[in-house]
């Protein structure tokens, strides 16, 4: 939530795609990731707009509850003068599911800062967590993961307490509830 930082960079093979932004939206900056909000009627979107991701997620969701993973914003939520989210569009970074790495800070420096760390969770789950810095989003390192956290630890950079995930293609998608 910071207009001069990128919390997490996409590396590799991806996609920029344009989406809708909802009116009073919650503000992303770009870096931030993003979330899809999508309800079906019979089919048919009723809501189809992003947003900022919201802490612990993405989630695997098999119920259709949960918005599901768009990808890394690259620019900022346009906003009036008062600074409230106007109805527009912006473009987002879409990785490639579980092949596109994201690399972003981990939570807790001091659970990867040595190689043997940073094996010890490679192919763990894992999720996005915006509340233990505030305004910033890091991966999760400190909860034990459940098998429904929709990104996957792949590599890293320990000197610097860095992790590089990918997306797992469940966590990209909606589920039908009918």
């Amino acid at each position: 939530m910071s207009s001069n930082k990128i919390d997490i960079h996409v590396i590799g093979v991806s996609g920029v795609q344009t989406h809708r932004v909802a009116a009073s939206a919650t503000r992303f900056y770009a870096g931030e990731p993003v979330n899809g909000l999508v309800t079906y009627t019979t089919g048919v979107s009723d809501i189809n707009t992003i947003t900022q991701a919201a802490d612990q997620t993405p989630i695997i969701d098999a119920a259709g509850a949960n918005a599901f993973f768009v990808g890394i914003a690259a620019q900022k939520a346009e906003v009036n003068n008062a600074g409230t989210v106007i109805a527009s569009v912006a473009c987002v970074v879409e990785p490639l599911a579980g092949f596109t790495r994201m690399r972003g800070k981990a939570d807790t420096f001091a659970t990867v800062d040595t190689l043997t760390e940073l094996i010890a969770v490679l192919f763990d789950y894992t999720l996005w967590d915006s509340a233990s810095v505030s305004g910033t989003f890091l991966l999760d390192t400190g909860a034990t993961p459940a098998d429904t956290s929709g990104l996957r630890i792949m590599g890293g950079i320990w000197e610097k307490g860095l992790l590089d995930v990918v997306v797992d293609f469940r966590a990209m998608r909606t589920e039908l509830t009918a």
